[in-house]
């Protein structure tokens, strides 16, 4: 039987610094995927959410365009013309619009580039199949959990857990980040926490104050951070309060 060449729609390719999460400041390349099925309140990339007929390819001598949609093969010859591994391993953060839109691709990606290149997702997590898919060749996962305020209201909470629970079981490292807004009540909090319970020694919380942007125009008091610090904390879970760094650093 023929296996079908596995090809997505992308925004960009670039190498840079990691702007979230416990990997911040650690220096990776990243693949932006176009498409994504939610709006989140928050969003800072809704050029992702359609693909161009070519994207940008960009690294520290040089930069060109290519076509979409490209093969998984290609991308991954593209990650290694901005990102050459120099001897030591190079992260590839996997990033959107919503990667898991592509998880043959991603599967068919993480193959054909091997050790030298440990791909971490970034991903809202809302597809648990699709993350079994794909698993196989991460090293890391970075799930979002969505509070119904920051998605029009819809409770994401099981398809959140179920991918917890595979990247848990799966063996990766799994941060579990929650963009804070200030519009957030206490008790939408306390309800993720105890969600998230079960798997609260197998994960990093990562509580990611909001960049202001589109719909959202203030970040969360101070006050408010203490305040959802201390309940992380008291519910017994391994915490960090880490802002989007590379927007304060200017960085894609």
């Amino acid at each position: 039987m023929v296996r079908l060449i596995a090809r997505a729609a992308l925004v960009e390719i670039f190498d840079s610094v990691q702007g979230e999460g416990r990997f911040v400041g650690v220096p990776m390349a990243f693949l932006r995927v176009a498409t994504c099925p939610l709006r989140c309140s928050y969003c800072d990339t809704p050029h992702s959410y359609s693909a161009g007929v070519d994207f940008p390819v960009v690294g520290s001598a040089n930069s060109w365009r290519e076509p979409n949609p490209v093969s998984a093969q290609r991308a991954a010859e593209l990650v290694r013309a901005v990102a050459p591994p120099a001897g030591r391993r190079h992260p590839l953060s996997l990033t959107g619009g919503e990667p898991l839109v592509y998880p043959r691709f991603l599967l068919d990606l993480g193959e054909a580039l091997g050790a030298d290149y440990p791909l971490h997702l970034e991903t809202a997590a809302i597809d648990p199949v699709a993350l079994a898919e794909v698993l196989p060749v991460l090293r890391h996962l970075s799930a979002d959990y969505k509070l119904p305020e920051t998605v029009g209201g819809v409770d994401y909470a099981d398809r959140h857990v179920a991918c917890v629970d595979l990247g848990v079981r799966h063996g990766v490292t799994v941060d579990v980040k929650v963009v804070m807004t200030p519009s957030i009540p206490d008790s939408s909090f306390t309800q993720a926490l105890a969600r998230l319970a079960p798997w609260r020694d197998s994960l990093t919380l990562i509580l990611q104050p909001v960049t202001p942007f589109g719909a959202e125009r203030a970040t969360p008091a101070a006050a408010q951070l203490r305040g959802w610090l201390g309940m992380a904390q008291d519910a017994g879970f391994t915490v960090r309060v880490i802002p989007q760094v590379h927007k304060v650093l200017a960085l894609p």
